[in-house]
């Protein structure tokens, strides 16, 4: 997580966020968690891997019905990996940079 939404936000409105994310039950609490984080990071995953990993949980979140809340969470966090609201972390972060 980026460590200055808890600043930009505040924590109480952070928490909320996730709230929001986690009472529209999102898909991805009932599969394989991995699937949306990627393997540990003593783990390395080719990049072949990676892409098919990423292919699988976007289409997990193309029919979710948490996708719009779990979309306005990752905006405010920008985290660092994994998927979320069917982008990874790198094409989160490039909606962040155009959206600012």
């Amino acid at each position: 997580m980026n460590e200055l939404a808890g600043a930009v936000l505040g924590d109480h409105e952070l928490s909320n966020l996730r709230d929001d994310v986690l009472n529209a039950n999102p898909a991805c609490e009932s599969g394989d968690a991995e699937l949306f984080t990627g393997p540990d990071l003593f783990e390395p995953e080719p990049d072949d891997e990676k892409e098919v990993r990423e292919a699988k949980a976007k289409a997990i979140c193309g029919g979710c019905p948490a996708r719009a809340a779990c979309l306005v969470y990752a905006l405010a966090v920008l985290p660092e990996a994994g998927v979320w609201a069917g982008l990874t972390a790198d094409e989160l972060r490039v909606l962040g940079e155009v959206a600012a």
